[in-house]
């Protein structure tokens, strides 16, 4: 019969193992993000989400066309930005970079505020958006220059 202190130390390592591959899984890590086809979330905020594993906005679109060129990063992307028309009306929830930039915005981003992204849909299931540019109601752009997922040409 082993201790019981080998039963813990075990089953720590079983848990920690089957988490670490959930993360893994989630993340962009193991993410193939469509940046042929970059997209256009343009609306109102319908929820917000500020806590780990990276913040997470929810947007009813009501833009579907490019207001202008100064978009997105062009340089993350392999195609032009654009709105899908199965997005109008719609909630979609984008995850940004889970960078502190982007967790700053709790303070900045609340429920009815106007907000664009550009977001890439990941290839592999459950086919999340991730974005690492927004423009606020205020017209102020952030976005983060260096890249937590790899983007690909086409799925």
């Amino acid at each position: 019969m082993f201790p019981m202190t080998h039963l813990r130390h075990t089953a720590a390592v079983v848990l920690a193992s089957g988490l670490a591959g959930s993360a893994l899984a989630h993340h962009g890590i193991t993410g193939r993000y469509d940046a042929s086809r970059p997209i256009l979330i343009s609306g109102i905020v319908t929820a917000t989400t500020f806590s780990p594993p990276h913040p997470v906005l929810s947007v009813r679109v009501e833009q579907a066309k490019v207001a202008d060129g100064q978009l997105g990063r062009p340089d993350e992307y392999f195609g032009p930005v654009s709105a899908r028309p199965e997005d109008l009306g719609q909630v979609r929830e984008v995850e940004l970079s889970p960078v502190r930039m982007f967790y700053d915005l709790e303070a900045k981003v609340k429920p009815g505020d106007r907000v664009t992204l550009v977001a890439l849909r990941n290839c592999l299931p459950p086919h999340q958006l991730r974005s690492t540019w927004i423009r606020l109601r205020d017209g102020e752009m952030l976005s983060y220059s260096r890249d937590w997922a790899p983007g690909v040409d086409g799925c």
